[in-house]
């Protein structure tokens, strides 16, 4: 009877370390796929495309998914002005937010119309000083252009900068099916690390102050 008792303690414990925390990231991962395969679009007055790669001075094609479809959204009239967004890695020559604009005035958007900010290095970075772009602009929402991965962690972090987050993720990203997986689950553990120590400081970690 005691060694009956004893195993469903175990088991109970076994279950609190291990389910429990299992269960909560198996939720998370959920939310953050359902979210990034709606897609919330709204007129605004800005739309801001997170920034991805770039390979001297060429978008990678996963850029290039981003901006298609911002391009695309400017041209349906739903933002009159586009952000590109991120900075550049050691050694680059050019930034993120400059090749997007480069692409976005290639493809016949207005050089007036886009604003390249190579501000961040990271989400939080990025957002951060997007949100100071807006409140210049009078604005209190925009639409994210990025992967479905990526935009429910946009979602939190706007959230919390007071931004009115309009997801509006690319469907044309190579990064899709199978090859998507490692990127969901590297989101959720950034997410479940910002919920013990908060977002800014990760970025803090990551690149200093």
């Amino acid at each position: 009877m005691k060694s009956t008792t004893a195993k469903k303690s175990v088991l109970y414990l076994l279950f609190l370390i291990v389910g429990v925390p299992l269960i909560i990231f198996l939720v998370l991962l959920g939310k953050i796929y359902t979210f990034g395969n709606h897609d919330f679009i709204q007129k605004a007055k800005i739309e801001v495309v997170l920034g991805a790669a770039e390979f001297n001075g060429t978008p990678s094609n996963v850029l290039k998914a981003r901006l298609d479809h911002a391009a695309l959204l400017y041209r349906q009239g739903f933002a009159t002005t586009i952000i590109t967004t991120g900075g550049s890695q050691n050694g680059d020559l050019y930034t993120e937010a400059g090749v997007g604009r480069t692409y976005l005035i290639s493809l016949g958007i207005p050089p007036a119309n886009i604003i390249a900010d190579a501000t961040g290095n990271d989400t939080y970075q990025t957002m951060v000083a997007v949100s100071k772009t807006l409140k210049s602009f009078g604005a209190t929402n925009a639409i994210f252009v990025s992967d479905p991965f990526h935009e429910y962690r946009v979602y939190l972090i706007a959230s919390q900068l007071g931004i009115s987050d309009i997801s509006s993720p690319t469907r044309t990203s190579p990064i899709r099916g199978l090859s998507s997986i490692t990127y969901y689950l590297r989101e959720a553990v950034a997410i479940e690390m910002a919920k013990l120590v908060g977002f800014k400081f990760l970025s803090v970690l990551r690149h200093g102050s």
